[in-house]
């Protein structure tokens, strides 16, 4: 009896509180106020934004993005601002509560609850395993199973294959993974992600080992994605396993920013570093230098007339294959070219994006007359791609004389 007592105390608790704000009257005065103040704070973060995305410190797919995100909170902020006829209806909806939710609790929990507990609470116990036995979770056997039965209906199912090579990896079954995952590659040619995992099973099939048909894998995916993390990894180990102490530092350390979300391997991955450091303390002061770019800007005589003098000019440098954003970005003005200048990881939009994190980049000016660091149409600009950020030439010599 007092269950249903204390339940009938917490529901009326509850109707207070739903009550409350649909009965009583708000003031049309204070409606317009609030009003005003949603407008004057929205009109505020729609300046910032603007002038994060002027600074470069956001793209243009970000700013419009959180310009939709504001937009979009503005209009439901307005829109609960109610008018007379809105109080009215909420009046109405008051009443609407006040009956449904006692009645609706009720009849759901005789239905849905277990109010037998309250006499019997071996119940609670019990309901686990009754769980566990109406939603068993599969075994890798089964899996497995699972994934011949598909593969046999269709035969041609490359991620059907993948994930039968992903369960044979769990199971520590390499040779018939290997299997998998080279019938995978074969009607998916050259996938990235499919070369590294045949490439870890081949190497796990022979006791770790990397060398030979596993690195030239790993070699060709990443010349396909140079900022895949797992095949960073493995080219990482194989170098390793080669005794090649630079190549290892370099692919570990480029690997770095691309698991900065994940700490556990973050950790590992410093360590091996910290390893290869101690191995030969060379490396440690070859990290510590940064890569610098030495650039040298100018712009056709005919587009410099087109352009207002103090036009910005943008001069970055962006990764081959990778993230759209620069990994260092310089800001001018049309009057100071021609300019000589640097590039390095002091530029850096994001701490976890440098410049020294990728070995191919390409390097780029632009003119944009409206100021925006997001290329448009209709501005001016020249790109030099496939620069060596490692071992970059003496001098960039970047000359803008093309129309986007």
């Amino acid at each position: 009896m007092s269950f249903w007592i204390v339940s009938i105390a917490l529901l009326a608790l509850a109707l207070v509180i739903l009550l409350l704000p649909l009965v009583r009257s708000n003031r049309v005065q204070q409606g317009n106020q609030r009003q005003r103040q949603n407008i004057q704070i929205a009109r505020e973060q729609k300046q910032q934004l603007e002038a994060q995305l002027a600074d470069g410190e956001i793209d243009q797919a970000s700013y419009d993005s959180a310009l939709l995100d504001l937009q979009t909170s503005l209009a439901l902020e307005l829109e609960n601002n109610e008018d007379d006829s809105e109080k009215l209806r909420g009046k109405w909806m008051a009443v609407v509560v006040l009956l449904a939710i006692p009645l609706s609790s009720v009849a759901l929990y005789l239905v849905f609850g277990e109010y037998r507990v309250i006499e019997n609470p071996e119940l609670v116990r019990a309901a686990p395993a009754q769980q566990t036995a109406a939603a068993p979770q599969m075994t890798l056997d089964e899996m497995v199973v699972a994934i011949q039965d598909r593969l046999r209906a269709n035969p041609e199912d490359a991620e059907g294959w993948f994930m039968l090579g992903r369960t044979f990896m769990g199971k520590q079954q390499y040779g018939e993974a290997v299997t998998a995952f080279q019938r995978s590659n074969d009607l998916l040619a050259d996938e990235p992600g499919i070369l590294f995992a045949l490439a870890d099973a081949l190497a796990m099939q022979n006791n770790g080992n990397l060398l030979g048909e596993p690195e030239t894998l790993v070699k060709r995916g990443l010349e396909l994605a140079p900022s895949f993390p797992n095949g960073l990894w493995l080219a990482g180990m194989a170098a390793e396993q080669r005794q090649d102490h630079k190549a290892a530092h370099r692919y570990w350390t480029q690997l770095l920013p691309l698991i900065a979300d994940n700490p556990d391997s973050t950790r590992e991955i410093k360590g091996l570093i910290a390893m290869l450091e101690e191995r030969d303390p060379e490396l440690a002061s070859t990290a510590s230098t940064k890569p610098t770019l030495n650039v040298v800007v100018d712009i056709d005589a005919e587009l410099k007339s087109r352009a207002s003098p103090g036009a910005a000019v943008f001069i970055y440098a962006k990764a081959m294959e990778g993230p759209p954003m620069p990994l260092a970005v310089r800001k001018l003005q049309l009057s100071d070219l021609p300019a000589t200048l640097t590039l390095s990881d002091d530029d850096a939009m994001m701490p976890t994006m440098k410049l020294s994190t990728f070995d191919q980049v390409i390097v780029g000016a632009r003119v944009s007359s409206s100021g925006n660091p997001v290329a448009q149409a209709g501005d001016f600009y020249t790109e030099l791609e496939a620069v060596d950020s490692s071992n970059p030439p003496a001098q960039i010599v970047l000359t803008i004389d093309q129309v986007k």
